[in-house]
């Protein structure tokens, strides 16, 4: 099957060692000296970071294990570490983060130089959109050439006491993934990775502001509240406990979330009505001590993955894109089908990956844009602003289909009642078609967009930036060209009327993504 044009695919990993300091410590009699020196450890906090590619939607790896070895060699130091008690199967869809992140592991690691980190990777999941299969998700039996890789960190990756540590890792899945000779995925996959070392200060030793960084749009459920703050920061009033990658066979990751004074609080009043289950979008910062601060967290709705009342059907938030629509006589939406890559909480036991699910459009669900997306062309979100390639976030009530066959699943879909429909913040890759306006400030403009995904080819791509929209390695719009292979994050209004934007006009039927971000990749 064709699969369009390939692009790389970078992951990043940041380790930020919150140090428990421990350190050396002495007792002194009059006639001796004993020193005891203790194990020095720095908690790692591994933030995963990824862009798209292209049609091969939902790429897959379990991580079972990452540990490192000092540079002079000698022993393992464990880190993300199979035991005979502990088995971690921790599971990343590397094409679904695009240009996001997330959290994977946090744990102490002893402090010293570290030269090479150990990976265990279990067997991989790889499926690709088909539109002339039915349904349309074309999926690979994939394996790994190597699924215990040794990756050379150089320079070095040293964790010092005291302060935080960062760690990036690049997954290069467009070396990843293999080919035939026509180009197509073939299914099989070689983890290409690097390491590098990055610092939460300037080369002066100033501390940035913003820590290491941001996270737009992590996503989760609540496990746990606490109003107690437990940080050294006094600006923070509390936190909860967000677990995320439910789709994780085990030890899917769990983080606090530290909320202050300042936090805008979407959906909860506080933490005293903040409820478990809830299903969350948080844009968060990593301070420099390591903790994360939430700058804007959204509660969506809550979830019942779990049901203790009889007769009362398991609900969850289902993530992921829209394959088709179907319509009604009069051309109201009636049904969509939802390409479903995870659900926040999961049951990895009934709800299969990479599946697609029939969402009910009939009973009236709520329809909402995530705030943690940008908006200023003060779009509206409905049914009739839905279209095929949206990232929606599906709150409802899903069934099984019942087996027809003891002991074999059923060919049927999943069927969802949805009581409300949330459209996510995204991603798109593709090429400039053309540009039609830029401002006076190279920041404000619109350009259309070729996206290489076959999912997104059904209608024409008019992005929309302002002032507020980051562009990364390239300084502005009018640099942009089509040679250049660009991801634009942001969020994708299907408009059925002809509106104007920046002064563009543009024509109903149109998709318009009000950017956040545009990254040209290198």
């Amino acid at each position: 099957m064709p699969q369009g044009r390939l692009a790389k695919i970078i992951g990043v990993a940041l380790l930020a060692g919150m140090l428990t300091g421990c350190g050396s410590t002495s007792t002194t009699t009059t006639t001796t000296t004993t020193t005891t020196t203790k194990p020095t450890t720095g908690n790692l906090i591994t933030i995963v970071h990824d862009v798209p590619i292209c049609n091969a939607i939902s790429a897959a790896v379990v991580v079972e294990d990452l540990n490192f070895t000092q540079i002079q060699g000698g022993p393992i130091t464990p880190y993300l570490n199979t035991t005979s008690a502990y088995a971690p199967e921790i599971r990343l869809n590397l094409t679904q983060l695009r240009d996001f992140d997330t959290i994977l592991y946090s744990y102490p690691v002893k402090t010293g130089s570290y030269g090479y980190a150990d990976f265990s990777f279990e067997l991989a999941q790889l499926a690709a959109y088909d539109p002339t299969l039915n349904p349309p998700v074309h999926s690979y039996s994939a394996t790994f050439t190597n699924s215990k890789p040794i990756v050379t960190i150089n320079p070095p990756l040293v964790i010092t006491a005291g302060q935080p540590n960062v760690m990036v890792l690049d997954f290069d899945v467009l070396r990843m993934l293999g080919t035939d000779a026509s180009g197509n995925i073939n299914g099989t996959i070689t983890p290409v990775m690097n390491i590098t070392q990055l610092l939460a200060t300037s080369t002066t030793g100033v501390v940035n502001p913003n820590g290491f960084g941001e996270i737009d749009d992590l996503w989760g459920f609540v496990r746990s509240i606490s109003n107690t703050n437990t940080t050294a920061n006094a600006n923070y009033i509390g936190s909860f406990e967000m677990q995320v990658l439910s789709p994780s066979t085990a030890d899917a990751p769990q983080i606090p979330i530290n909320l202050s004074a300042t936090t805008n609080k979407v959906g909860f009043t506080d933490l005293g009505h903040l409820l478990p289950d809830s299903y969350v979008e948080a844009d968060v910062t990593l301070d420099a001590q390591g903790n994360f601060a939430g700058n804007t967290v959204e509660v969506q709705a809550v979830e019942n993955p779990f049901p203790r009342e009889s007769g009362v059907t398991p609900s969850t938030a289902l993530i992921g894109p829209i394959t088709s629509i179907q319509t009604d006589s009069a051309g109201n939406p009636k049904q969509l089908n939802l390409w479903v890559h995870e659900a926040e909480p999961d049951d990895t036991g009934t709800i299969p990956n990479d599946t697609i699910f029939q969402v009910d459009l009939t009973d009236g669900p709520t329809y909402q844009a995530s705030v943690l997306g940008p908006n200023f062309a003060n779009l509206s979100f409905g049914p009739a602003n839905l279209s095929v390639g949206q990232e929606l976030v599906v709150h409802g009530a899903y069934t099984k289909p019942p087996s027809t066959t003891p002991g074999t699943p059923s060919a049927s879909p999943f069927t969802v009642e949805p009581t409300a429909i949330y459209l996510k913040l995204q991603s798109m890759q593709g090429t400039l078609n053309s540009t039609l306006a830029i401002g006076s400030d190279d920041a404000t403009g619109v350009f259309i967009l070729t996206p290489c995904c076959t999912l997104l080819n059904g209608v024409p791509i008019y992005v929309v930036t302002n002032g507020q929209t980051t562009y990364l390695n390239v300084t502005g719009l009018a640099a942009i060209t089509s040679l250049n292979t660009l991801v634009v994050k942001g969020m994708p209004y299907y408009e059925p009327n002809a509106t104007t934007i920046n002064g563009v006009n543009i024509p109903a039927g149109s998709m318009v993504v009000q950017a956040k971000q545009v990254h040209v990749l290198q």
